[in-house]
């Protein structure tokens, strides 16, 4: 019985070789996995039906139809430039306070995790807005650039979050549930940060001048200004909560609710509806391929083997806590050198394996291993977040990768909470009768 098991694992990891290989030479991870997946089934003569079987069940998934919808709301808001209102509101009630901006920074990031579910979409539409704000008021601007790269991790976290949706396709599990359950970790994320800030602040004597005092008039003057732009949120975190429509419906409503906006402020022209719903296709088809993809890669490594041989070697050490602690190491670095939603796609059945086998919820486990993953947008040597911030605004990426590293701090904090306090993920979806 040892022999056939370790027959069956060299199979899986020549395939796992295989795919490695073609990841270091720059091939897409979709076709990488492909790739490897075809290897496998050729080396083990499988039929090849069960690709068709598995690519088109990930199509003709109706969860699936709120990824292309949340990401076509994000590209809408930054092309009508929705997301300069919100960050303007912010600034009026905070920026006259020590670091006001960074803690404006971080709260306008949460409101536009409700609309956009994209850590890239918030680095590389709002970010610029920010880092801009924050520039021309005589905030140091690689301090800048990290809090607004940090701060887009809340996308993912917040409903609604693409990575979440995939997490509910793959787990089998209810979107609505997973979007409850990721809204205190969220805010728990935004808290420690302004938290962090106040202490960087302080400790490292960064640069972050106070704006003079708005007055109560121009405060509510903004806020009602930018009362439209976060309809978009309430749309969505209200319908879902409320039960009133689903999570792929809301996201097709919150899309029809900015076209409204754009022709209200007559910024709706042809040129750019159709940059946004070319961006929209684009970023739709990677998600797709990946996901479709994922499912054939996980096919292979589910049946060959691998994963109860890895699940198998993680509970032998009979310790939840220290299991736990592996997983998050594990998912820690593998979110510096792989994309967020590659990984989570490549664990799943790991995942899977392993809640069963120490009695967590898909819910919790799902909620934490995206959670790890998006600190990998800010980790180097890949730091996806940070180069598109710098990118965007022109900044040195070396120069602020010292501040952004600070953020792992309080992001880490909160990922031990959410690790070993389940309740923190699972209260308000009991709360409200949705697990």
């Amino acid at each position: 019985m040892k022999e056939v098991q370790v027959l069956l694992s060299l199979d899986v990891w020549i395939c796992f070789g295989v795919f490695v290989v073609l990841l270091l030479i720059e091939v897409p991870i979709s076709f990488s996995m492909l790739g490897s997946s075809m290897l496998y089934a050729f080396l083990n003569q499988e039929s090849f039906v069960m690709f068709a079987q598995k690519i088109s069940s990930s199509f003709a998934d109706f969860s699936m139809l709120a990824v292309p919808a949340f990401l076509f709301v994000g590209i809408f808001m930054n092309e009508i430039g929705l997301t300069d209102r919100i960050f303007k509101a912010a600034e009026k009630w905070l920026g006259h306070i020590p670091g006001g901006l960074a803690h404006a920074n971080v709260l306008a990031s949460m409101i536009f995790a409700g609309m956009s579910g994209s850590a890239l979409a918030d680095a590389g539409g709002l970010g610029t807005i920010e880092v801009k704000a924050m520039r021309d008021s005589g905030y140091d601007e690689y301090f800048s650039v990290a809090i607004t790269a940090a701060s887009s991790t809340i996308g993912p976290i917040i409903p609604p979050s693409i990575n979440l949706v995939i997490w509910g396709f793959l787990s089998s599990t209810s979107t609505l549930t997973l979007f409850l359950a990721g809204l205190v970790p969220g805010i728990l994320m935004g808290l420690a940060m302004i938290i962090w800030i106040v202490f960087a602040v302080k400790s490292f004597n960064i640069k972050t001048p106070p704006l003079v005092k708005s007055s109560w008039k121009d405060r509510w003057f903004y806020t009602l200004q930018a009362f439209p732009a976060l309809g978009g949120p309430i749309i969505l975190i209200g319908g879902i909560l409320s039960g009133v429509f689903t999570p792929t419906e809301c996201g097709v409503v919150a899309g029809a609710y900015c076209v409204l906006l754009a022709a209200i402020y007559k910024k709706l022209n042809l040129t750019m509806l159709k940059r946004a719903f070319l961006n929209t296709l684009s970023s739709a088809a990677m998600v797709m391929a990946l996901v479709s993809t994922g499912l054939v890669f996980n096919w292979m490594i589910v049946t060959s083997g691998l994963i109860k041989y890895l699940s198998n070697s993680l509970l032998i050490l009979e310790n939840p806590i220290v299991v736990l602690l592996l997983l998050n190491m594990i998912l820690l670095f593998m979110g510096c050198f792989i994309g967020s939603m590659q990984s989570l796609i490549m664990m799943t059945p790991l995942l899977l394996s392993l809640a069963d086998g120490l009695g967590l919820s898909y819910i919790h486990i799902g909620v934490l291993a995206v959670f790890n993953l998006v600190i990998g947008l800010i980790t180097p040597p890949m730091a996806p977040s940070l180069f598109v911030t710098c990118k965007a605004t022109g900044v040195a990426f070396n120069k602020s990768l010292r501040y952004t590293l600070g953020f792992i701090i309080p992001l880490v904090v909160v990922l031990m909470i959410i690790t070993f306090f389940p309740n923190t993920v699972l209260w308000l979806p009991r709360l409200l009768g949705a697990l």
